[in-house]
């Protein structure tokens, strides 16, 4: 079954939705119902007392990914009326097309078949779905480290990573990398993290001394050692014109 999404897309459906009708031989006369997705499953059988087990053994999960309500559409007002209501509530605008309200039964029908696309198509929307990242063990330690531990832990891993470029170990590379980017979101922007990471992966001999001019930097950062800190960013200046050269 199709669904025609005047509001939302079938690609990334937000689980809850409006759909109208238009009356079958009243094509101003319009019939709406609401469409949830359900976004926790739920195991029916859990909730069915055991005199009516038999009656529904073939109920499943699925059975219960979403719900219409009113099963049947009722009448409202008019199609801007929906709209508005779309806008404001953030739902999914879907046009079913026409239908009859003198035929009730066809149109829960219809209104089911609906319902069950439109869960299908939210239930494939979260295949897709990037969830967040737990935060690592890492992340919880350096968010209660002092500043000066974690340049501590800073020079430790720039060390890694240095002998990682230098003995060419792509795998160690790539997992520092990852520890010194983590634990940058605990440093300041201004301490220039990214620009150390790219002065340690460099081959030349004169990349760890440059390195180390980067960490001395963050030091006297934190020092507010003004004086120092003009001086390491000329030698900075001086050694990275050197090495474009």
């Amino acid at each position: 079954m199709e669904l025609y999404f005047e509001r939302g897309t079938k690609e990334t459906p937000k689980g809850h939705a409006l759909v109208y009708f238009r009356q079958k031989y009243d094509p101003e006369s319009v019939l709406a119902t609401y469409v949830i997705a359900l976004p926790i499953k739920v195991d029916v059988s859990k909730y069915i007392p055991p005199m009516f087990a038999n009656q529904m053994q073939g109920m499943s999960s699925e059975s219960l990914a979403g719900f219409a309500f009113p099963p049947i559409p009722e009448k409202v007002d008019c199609l801007d009326q929906i709209r508005h209501l779309a806008e404001t509530r953030d739902d999914d605008l879907i046009d079913g097309g026409t239908g009859d309200s003198n035929d009730p039964m066809d149109m829960m029908q219809v209104v089911s078949d609906l319902q069950q696309e439109y869960s299908r198509l939210w239930e494939q929307s979260l295949e897709t779905l990037v969830l967040p990242e737990a935060p690592s063990v890492n992340e919880f330690i350096y968010e209660l480290m002092g500043e000066p531990d974690k340049l501590s832990e800073l020079s430790k891993l720039v060390g890694k990573l240095r002998f990682a470029a230098e003995g060419s170990d792509p795998r160690l590379m790539k997992e520092t990398e990852d520890e010194i980017s983590t634990l940058a979101k605990y440093l300041p922007e201004h301490y220039w993290i990214p620009r150390l990471i790219q002065t340690t992966e460099m081959p030349v001999a004169s990349a760890a001394m440059l390195a180390q001019l980067y960490l001395e930097r963050c030091y006297k950062l934190f020092e507010e050692d003004y004086r120092r800190l003009q001086e390491v960013e000329q030698e900075i200046q001086r050694m990275e014109k050197n090495l474009e050269s």
